[in-house]
């Protein structure tokens, strides 16, 4: 098993040196950290595609919502690695701005979305999958 502690070290400012997947490659394989990927056999995971600027959005918050989740989780372990926590706000910071833009232009994503301040149950004015309407 894979320790995160056997990584480099930057000398200089303590900071643990290492490559990440972008997030949608890191979405994609389940895992930020490409030393700690173990492939599956000769699993080759799929790139997903959204079709639509809807599941575009989706996607991408779905993306980069995994990334600063994975950075958070490693710096759960290590708290003072300043370019972990400098990537992890770029990450959180776009996350929110992704599902911003995406309230503005489709309405509330999770329960505890401010854009239910206005509409409160907005999902009930658009069909469902399953009654014919769109994703």
């Amino acid at each position: 098993m894979f320790n995160f502690n056997e990584l480099f070290e930057n000398e200089n400012t303590g900071d643990r040196v290492m490559s990440l997947y972008a997030p949608r490659e890191g979405y994609t394989r389940g895992n930020l950290f490409p030393e700690l990927y173990d492939a599956y056999k000769n699993y080759k995971p799929a790139m997903l595609k959204a079709n639509d600027e809807k599941s575009k959005m989706l996607l991408e918050l779905g993306e980069i919502s995994f990334a600063s989740h994975e950075l958070n989780l490693y710096l759960d372990v290590h708290p003072n690695d300043k370019s972990m926590i400098a990537l992890f706000n770029d990450y959180r910071r776009k996350s929110n701005q992704i599902m911003n833009e995406y309230e503005r232009k489709f309405g509330p994503i999770s329960i505890d979305s401010e854009a239910l301040n206005v509409t409160p149950f907005a999902w009930e004015e658009e069909k469902w999958p399953f009654e014919g309407g769109n994703n």
